[in-house]
């Protein structure tokens, strides 16, 4: 009796299993060798095409049409990277050997027409007698970004095991402002063996000149070189990106509805401004549906300068809250922007990826596109043995190419399937009616017989 009871179990199971035509489109996914696994960005027409925001109702199969175990693969955390340093022009400053005080001197730098510095003079720009050197003039103002730290080259002979320095920073060369009151140097040598701290660290600054000096009775240091080091950077991710056409919202000035197509996790968001020199504060909402209200998800200035050099724009505006199809801009009135014609919107996305088993016969599918299906995920550490957050996936997964999209179980997948438990409900409903009409008919029937027999003559006293 049990075996026929398996049997009936294992047959009920295939004939619920899930099949490519379950579906309503997907990508062939195509890779360049063999392997365990093979991971692939989502492309576009997933998210367009995906009935669910959060791509639940997404599987792959393989050329046999075969369900394959996948698993989201989390998103990384933002690179940092410390940009290289940059060698400093050096200018050195001379002083009078018994005062060796660098803060009157007067300062002056002359540039050639390209706006390289070429000179740097002090009131005394060669050592005349009883001078010596008193300090150096760095000339930073190439640099883009704030400095972080200074890396002295140490000349082959030192006054002294440590040296203290002062850092001074300005951006005419007549103010100037302390970032480093006492840096200290180290230069060791015992045994043939050297100990040397040649860094010192700043808050970060951004200055065009940066001035070193030392004090009266501090060694005198002569360096070869001073290298700029910056601060560590986030590594913004490569991101796709689409540009779209938006349309004025009727009766609200300054408003702009913008249509994604599809729930695309948007991060970043843009907007194209037709004239130079506009500064546009906005507010930037967003929503999944078009019946939903709109929600609030971040606010910028969109800017468009004109410059000498050309012009310079705003960043993209980062921006959060999930996946969102629709998009609205609300630009503050008093910045004069036109509220007749709708700037095109830049909409940027990192693509979620996903790793499966390349279990089975190739080419496999990335099936999407069924409004029944749940979450059919596995967990990323249950699916790939030995799966480290922190190093990521082995090597020898494979990055497999999505292709252009493919019709499978058509639009009929796409619609929402009869409610069969409220059809039940109301039938149920609308049955019991029936039968309380049928039971009040037949009681009034009876209440109206019952006086007929009540007319019967009695018999005589």
């Amino acid at each position: 009796m049990i075996r026929p009871l398996f049997l009936i179990a294992f047959v009920a199971a295939g004939a619920h299993a899930e099949r490519p035509a379950d579906y309503a489109s997907g990508v062939p996914l195509s890779s360049s060798g063999v392997s365990s696994f093979q991971r692939v960005a989502v492309p576009a027409a997933v998210y367009e095409g995906a009935v669910r925001p959060d791509l639940a109702d997404v599987r792959v199969f393989n050329a046999d049409g075969e369900l394959v175990p996948f698993a989201w693969l989390p998103r990384p955390a933002a690179a940092r990277a410390r940009p290289d340093a940059v060698a400093l022009p050096l200018f050195p400053l001379y002083v009078d050997r018994d005062r060796r005080d660098v803060s009157g001197m007067s300062l002056s730098v002359v540039r050639n027409a390209a706006g390289t510095a070429i000179d740097i003079r002090s009131a005394e720009p060669a050592p005349g007698p009883g001078q010596e050197l008193g300090g150096f003039v760095l000339d930073a103002s190439a640099l883009t970004e704030p400095l972080s730290a200074l890396v002295f080259t140490m000349p082959e002979a030192v006054g002294a095991p440590t040296m203290h320095l002062r850092v001074d920073a300005s951006d005419d060369l007549a103010t100037w402002r302390s970032v480093a009151p006492d840096a200290v140097l180290v230069f060791l040598e015992s045994g043939g063996r050297r100990l040397v701290r040649d860094r010192v660290e700043i808050q970060p600054t951004r200055a065009k000149y940066l001035r070193l000096s030392w004090t009266v009775g501090r060694p005198v240091i002569e360096f070869t070189a001073v290298g700029a080091e910056f601060a560590e950077q986030v590594v913004e991710s490569p991101r796709q990106w689409r540009v779209l056409q938006g349309t004025p919202v009727a009766e609200r000035e300054g408003e702009f509805e913008y249509d994604l197509g599809g729930a695309y996790p948007v991060d970043r968001i843009d907007v194209v401004l037709a004239e130079p020199n506009s500064v546009v504060p906005a507010q930037i909402l967003a929503r999944a549906n078009s019946t939903e209200p709109w929600q609030f998800v971040g606010s910028t200035v969109f800017y468009r300068l004109r410059e000498p050099g050309g012009d310079v724009t705003s960043v993209p505006a980062s921006v959060a809250g999930g996946a969102r199809r629709y998009w609205l801009l609300r630009f503050d009135p008093r910045s004069g922007a036109s509220a007749s014609v709708a700037p095109p919107m830049r909409a940027g996305w990192q693509s979620a990826e996903l790793v499966f088993a390349a279990r089975g016969s190739p080419p496999f599918t990335l099936a999407y596109g069924n409004r029944l299906a749940g979450p059919g995920a596995l967990p990323i550490a249950t699916l790939v043995p030995g799966y480290d957050g922190a190093k990521g996936l082995p090597r020898n997964v494979l990055m497999a190419l999505a292709g252009p999209p493919v019709k499978l179980g058509g639009p009929d997948r796409l619609r929402e399937p009869p409610d069969v438990k409220r059809w039940m409900l109301w039938a149920s409903l609308a049955l019991g009616a029936l039968v309380l009409g049928w039971m009040a008919w037949r009681l009034s029937r009876e209440m109206g017989a019952a006086p007929e027999a009540g007319d019967a003559k009695l018999p005589p006293d």
